[in-house]
C-alpha cells in the first residue's frame, strides 16, 4: 500500500501538477491609538487620594508594575481629567517623600511622611518607703506583708483599675 502511493507522488511529479504556493502575506494589523484622556470612575473625582491607594494597592496592581510606575500612570490620569481641581501632592512630577517600608520583609506595610513619634507613655518614677511587717493568721502561723508609701509623704496611688481620659490623673 506505501508503495502504491509513493508511485501516485512520483508520477504527479513528473508529471507537473506538483504545485508549491507562496504564502500570502500577513493581514495588515490594525494599530489602536491610545485615547487622549483615560476614563477615570466619578467616584474618583471627588476622592482622587482613595483612586490613587486602590489602583496602585500591592493587592490589585500587577506584581510586574512597581509601585513608582503605578503611581505615575494614575496620576497622569487624574491630571488629566481634573485639570486644575488637581490637589498639589498628586501632580505628575511630585514624588512621595519619605516613604518606607513599616515593617521588613512586608511589602503592605507603607509608611509615607514624617515618622510618627508616638511610644510608650512615660511613667513617673516614685520613690517609696517599704516596710515589712508579720501578721498573724487566724489559722495560726505568721506572714510577712510589705506595705509601700511614696517617701515624700503624699497619699499613695489607689491600687485597681485606672483608666486615663486624657492628660495625667493626678
Amino acid at each position: 500500500m506505501l508503495a502504491v502511493v509513493a508511485a501516485v507522488i512520483l508520477q504527479q511529479a513528473a508529471a507537473g501538477q506538483v504545485v508549491w504556493q507562496a504564502p500570502a502575506p500577513p493581514e495588515p494589523v490594525a494599530v489602536e491609538t491610545p485615547a487622549a484622556v483615560p476614563a477615570i470612575p466619578d467616584w474618583a473625582r471627588s476622592d482622587p487620594y482613595g483612586y490613587e491607594r486602590s489602583e496602585c494597592s500591592p493587592l490589585v496592581r500587577g506584581a510586574d508594575e512597581s509601585m513608582e510606575a503605578c503611581q505615575a500612570r494614575v496620576r497622569n490620569a487624574l491630571a488629566a481629567n481634573l485639570g486644575d481641581a488637581l490637589p498639589v501632592e498628586l501632580a505628575a512630577g511630585v514624588a512621595a517623600d519619605q516613604c518606607r517600608q513599616e515593617a521588613a520583609g512586608d511589602r503592605y506595610a507603607l509608611q509615607c511622611g514624617a515618622p510618627s513619634r508616638s511610644g510608650p507613655a512615660t511613667a513617673r518614677l516614685v520613690d517609696r518607703t517599704c516596710e515589712t511587717r508579720p501578721r498573724a493568721q487566724r489559722e495560726g502561723g505568721v506572714i510577712w506583708t510589705e506595705e509601700c508609701r511614696p517617701a515624700d509623704g503624699s497619699e499613695p496611688a489607689e491600687d485597681g483599675l485606672r483608666i486615663r481620659l486624657g492628660g495625667d490623673d493626678d
